[in-house]
């Protein structure tokens, strides 16, 4: 197999790069494949070889090569064409339609270079390069999927595009990263690509800087982590990207657990004998159309997120299963919000939450007043313990909701949501409000 360097006139031959060949190997293993990457990794080339391997070996191959563009489009299908005819004569197929947009061989394979989806087609291959980049992504979506729904590959590949935080590209890749959605995930940093040293990244980062005084579109462009990639841009934030350092962000695989059976509880670190837990909640009306219910657990010492509950629960059921976590954490205090359906939650967790504490807000009574006031005081708190290292964060949802909060609104952009943001600002609160008199004001975060 041939093709072009990138950047260089000459075809050559393509020796694949350690992470290209793990990347073709999870090609042939998984039909749905979502992979976010830095910029120049080589991955058009390897999936148009891809397309051309089923094509050749595959006989009656349906491939759909989509881009942005036109030209983007129909150049993935010249090199296509490029790649089979430098093959050896025995591995080619007799070329019995060509033309800009199609190519057909002899094996009844056919590959065309496409910008709108067509319904009509049965496809073995759906290849959408740059997809985080197209303004119809659900659109497209909602049309090709059809297509290889009789044992067909999806293939979406792109770089980030940081205006769009809550694209479809990124809510697919964070869910098959959660194990939802049938889809696999795959993330390339940008030393996947041989001979990118940290000073040839250091150079990158300076220029990068310098020309727009921010690192935004140098996080997307060269991602050294996909959280990195999937941030929101970050100039108008409450929460500096340079404040989520590896001692805040600690990535963790939930645990498998013997506690309370609750529905949408998610264990990062089991409770231990001793310690002090303590609990944010920021409730919601628990309809199908309304936003989740969230409360968050950390350790009161150390700040260490220890498990996330979320999902559509009214507020008295929510205080229920809070209940029933606060006592699997030895009896965690609880910093509820008071607004709206947090008087409900409030009256619960009283009435029922035998031995389980709700904290006093800003006023001296139960939970916390999210006025204008009581929103800054939240979020200052919270801010201020991320920046100082004084918290460990395990839940990449919880990371992704902090890092979109505006620093005007406080709230998170139109159209995302916030609560595991709201629940986290309320547990780090509460840290600090349920301390005994004498302990140290900032108590170090662990370090895994």
């Amino acid at each position: 197999m041939e093709a072009k360097e990138e950047g260089v006139g000459d075809w050559s031959r393509f020796r694949l790069w350690p992470a290209q060949r793990d990347i073709a190997e999870q090609m042939q293993a998984n039909p749905l494949l979502v992979i976010l990457k830095a910029r120049q990794l080589g991955l058009s080339w390897l999936c148009v070889a891809f397309a051309l391997w089923l094509m050749l070996f595959r006989p009656i191959a349906t491939v759909l090569l989509f881009s942005l563009r036109d030209t983007e489009a129909t150049k993935l299908l010249k090199r296509l064409k490029g790649m089979h005819a430098r093959l050896p004569e025995w591995m080619r197929q007799p070329v019995t339609t060509e033309n800009e947009h199609e190519v057909e061989f002899g094996n009844g394979s056919t590959a065309a270079a496409m910008t709108k989806a067509g319904d009509s087609y049965t496809a073995s291959l759906v290849l959408v390069d740059e997809m985080d980049l197209r303004p119809d992504q659900a659109d497209l979506l909602a049309s090709v999927k059809p297509t290889i729904a009789d044992g067909g590959r999806l293939l979406l590949v792109s770089k980030a595009n940081k205006s769009k935080p809550e694209s479809p590209f990124k809510r697919i890749y964070r869910e098959a990263k959660s194990g939802k959605g049938g889809w696999r995930r795959v993330f390339l940093p940008w030393h996947a690509r041989p001979g990118r040293t940290p000073d040839w990244y250091e150079e990158e980062r300076q220029a990068s800087l310098a020309v727009t005084g921010s690192l935004d579109d140098f996080h997307g462009n060269y991602p050294a982590t996909d959280a990195e990639a999937l941030s929101p841009r970050s100039l108008d934030k409450r929460f500096a990207p340079s404040w989520f350092t590896p001692d805040v962000w600690q990535e963790l695989a939930p645990l498998e657990h013997r506690g309370p059976a609750i529905p949408g509880f998610t264990v990062y670190v089991l409770p231990k004998p001793g310690k002090r837990y303590v609990i944010g909640a920021d409730p919601a009306e628990g309809n199908p159309t309304s936003d989740d219910s969230a409360a968050c657990v950390l350790d009161a010492d150390t700040g260490e997120q220890c498990a996330v509950l979320v999902g559509k629960h009214e507020p008295s059921a929510f205080g229920g299963y809070i209940i029933q976590a606060a006592r699997w954490y030895n009896v965690a205090s609880v910093m509820a919000e008071r607004n709206n359906h947090g008087h409900t939650l409030i009256k619960h967790l009283r009435e029922n939450g035998k031995g389980v504490r709700v904290l006093l807000g800003l006023d001296k009574k139960e939970g916390w007043l999210s006025s204008q006031k009581g929103k800054t005081e939240l979020y200052d708190s919270a801010s201020d313990q991320v920046r100082n290292g004084e918290v460990v964060i395990h839940d990449f949802v919880t990371l992704t909701q902090l890092q979109s909060i505006d620093g005007s609104t406080l709230r998170a952009p139109e159209g995302q949501r916030d609560d595991r943001a709201d629940a986290f600002a309320l547990a780090a609160v509460a840290r600090l409000r349920s301390r005994p008199l004498g302990m140290p004001a900032t108590p170090p975060a662990v370090r895994r």
